[in-house]
């Protein structure tokens, strides 16, 4: 378990946070990227899918590469504290992924495709009028699965972590009159499931 003021994820954090946030840019060994959705298997091993005519195909035959996934980021400002002095900074979590990619067979790319639809849209794996199998088959040809194994995740968490309760509080009052509900509903889910003591509280079970 990471230490509950630091910013360092733990391996649960890092796959909570990966069942949560399912889009990210994929970074090949020739600096090549692209922008995917991606679905995390639990058993270190991301799923997606890229167009079949993308160059970065040709990079990711068996090779290293890294995932980069963004969640929930905002700009906090020293009005928004109780206690000064303080300087403004911006909060953020994130995941990296190191890995070895690979091509998954067309049965792998089958079965990935189902997995995705049942995390994104499950209701439109049964549904034939609106995905027909024929309709699905004709698209299939236009993509290729990636599989990547996962060798090294490290998530980083600033959400102004080392922060009285009262100052996250009151940050929180002021990103939602700023029209920043996102952030603010993740960092309160985020600290009271993994971090509750920096709230004052007890663990979310």
């Amino acid at each position: 378990m990471s230490d509950v003021n630091g910013t360092a994820m733990s391996s649960e954090e890092c796959r909570f946070f990966l069942s949560q946030y399912s889009f990210g840019s994929l970074i090949s060994h020739d600096l090549q990227i692209s922008h995917i959705p991606f679905i995390f298997s639990g058993d270190n091993l991301i799923e997606t899918h890229l167009a079949s005519g993308n160059p970065q195909l040709k990079s990711l035959d068996e090779q290293t590469c890294l995932l980069t996934v963004l969640g929930p980021h905002a700009f906090i400002s020293t009005e928004y504290y109780q206690a000064s002095p303080a300087v403004p900074t911006w909060n953020y979590a994130s995941v990296s992924i190191r890995g070895k990619s690979r091509y998954l067979t067309p049965g792998e790319l089958e079965q990935s495709l189902d997995r995705m639809l049942a995390h994104f849209q499950p209701e439109l794996l049964h549904n034939k009028q609106s995905l027909p199998d024929d309709f699905r088959q004709k698209l299939i040809p236009g993509i290729t699965g990636i599989g990547i194994e996962i060798t090294e995740m490290k998530g980083k968490l600033k959400l102004g972590q080392h922060r009285s309760p009262a100052d996250q509080l009151s940050v929180f009052r002021k990103l939602e009159q700023n029209d920043h509900p996102g952030y603010v509903h993740f960092s309160q889910e985020w600290l009271s499931r993994f971090r509750p003591s920096i709230l004052g509280k007890n663990a979310t079970p």
